[in-house]
């Protein structure tokens, strides 16, 4: 969410303070940090790398999944969008 905190708002998950909490949340149930993919708004840390889903099952954390959804026709731009977590049990 940190990466692109303008698009908090428009899935409902609040501003710059949420994204910044939600993407420090899910660093906890990840293995390590991409430094080939930095995220400037939050201080130039590497986007999350390789789900551990011992920690998944440790913490009670399930990963985040942010989804747009683009219209059929190009041109017309993203017409829905969200956040969902899922069940560990699914995992």
């Amino acid at each position: 969410m940190i990466a692109a905190p303008g698009v908090t708002r428009f899935v409902g998950a609040g501003g710059m303070g949420a994204a910044l909490e939600t993407s420090e949340e899910m660093a906890e149930i990840y293995l390590s940090s991409n430094p080939l993919f930095q995220i400037p708004s939050w201080d130039f840390r590497g986007a999350c790398l390789g789900l551990d889903i011992r920690r998944v099952v440790e913490t009670g954390i399930t990963p985040l999944i942010n989804t747009g959804i683009a219209h059929r026709e190009a041109g017309i731009g993203q017409v829905g969008g969200g956040n969902r977590t899922r069940s560990a049990a699914l995992l």
